[in-house]
């Protein structure tokens, strides 16, 4: 939840899987039209490269870095930040990350975490009644008080650092270009809008007069949308890093609407905010048939 339309929800999530085929990538990547699934009978190869995104937008912009000579972790940053402006639902700084990264120059194996941390204040019964029940679902995941703080920009700022090569600030050009210039609301982001509209969607003013029509309806697939706030939002981390989300005034103004929510305050402090960072967690890797399967374990500290 943010006060601009910017970020949707505080528990949005993002997978960032990234596997070099060799640190010098070159090569191409399949079209596809933006947010529509498509059916494949074969799989699909390339001889370099290869970008896949959930959504057409977010394919070019990983492909473009990639041509370009970028990392695949720079092709999945590009990737990320368009994600956040074209499937809101799905992933976005204002939710947590987590990156599976393989460099075959040397057959290493990396792991980072940047799911949402929970705010230092949320003891256990942080979602149950004075009664010590349950809250009902929309309760507990509408409002504040479901609001964590957000791993996703501290994970691709260090992913970044540690693998990547494209210059930061050119990585946001096309997330920033598309939120300015608009780009047409995919049948998948419609059917979202569509399902949440009266599960806290409307609710919240700027939710309400960016995701609906004058006339109060959701916003139907090919509705050309602009979202100018997050392209001014995206500007300022190029220049000045992570800073402003974490500890200058996007952090603040974020904090400060989820602790005002009327029926459902966040717990969430200025200090918890600035003070999160990523997790450490290390890669698990099983072998599967003729295979091995790589992922990781998130282990949950004994009370």
């Amino acid at each position: 939840m943010s006060s601009q339309p910017t970020l949707w929800a505080g528990a949005c999530g993002f997978l960032a899987v990234v596997f070099f085929a060799s640190l010098a990538v070159r090569a191409a990547a399949a079209d596809s039209t933006p947010g529509q699934a498509r059916s494949l009978s074969d799989s699909a190869g390339a001889g370099n490269f290869m970008a896949v995104t959930a959504n057409g937008h977010a394919t070019r912009a990983a492909f473009g870095v990639l041509a370009a000579g970028g990392t695949a972790v720079d092709a999945s940053i590009a990737a990320q930040l368009v994600l956040n402006l074209v499937e809101p639902q799905s992933s976005g700084l204002g939710g947590g990350a987590f990156m599976l990264y393989y460099q075959a120059a040397d057959r290493t194996l990396f792991t980072l975490d940047g799911r949402e941390t929970a705010p230092a204040a949320a003891g256990p019964a942080h979602f149950l009644n004075a009664d010590g029940t349950p809250l009902k679902w929309r309760e507990a995941v509408v409002g504040g008080r479901a609001v964590g703080v957000p791993g996703t920009l501290h994970l691709l700022y260090t992913a970044h650092r540690r693998f990547g090569n494209y210059p930061w600030s050119s990585l946001f050009g096309p997330a920033i270009a598309l939120a300015e210039e608009g780009f047409k609301v995919s049948p998948r982001l419609a059917g979202a809008i569509a399902s949440a509209s009266d599960r806290g969607l409307r609710r919240f003013t700027p939710t309400r007069r960016y995701f609906f029509t004058e006339d109060g309806d959701p916003l139907p697939a090919g509705h050309h949308l602009k979202n100018p706030a997050f392209a001014r939002t995206l500007r300022q981390i190029p220049d000045q890093g992570i800073g402003p989300f974490y500890s200058g005034e996007i952090g603040s103004r974020i904090v400060d609407t989820v602790r005002s929510e009327t029926d459902s305050p966040g717990v969430i402090t200025h200090r918890t905010w600035r003070t999160t960072g990523l997790s450490s967690v290390s890669p698990s890797v099983s072998p599967i048939v003729a295979t091995r399967c790589a992922g990781w374990v998130r282990r949950v500290p004994e009370a």
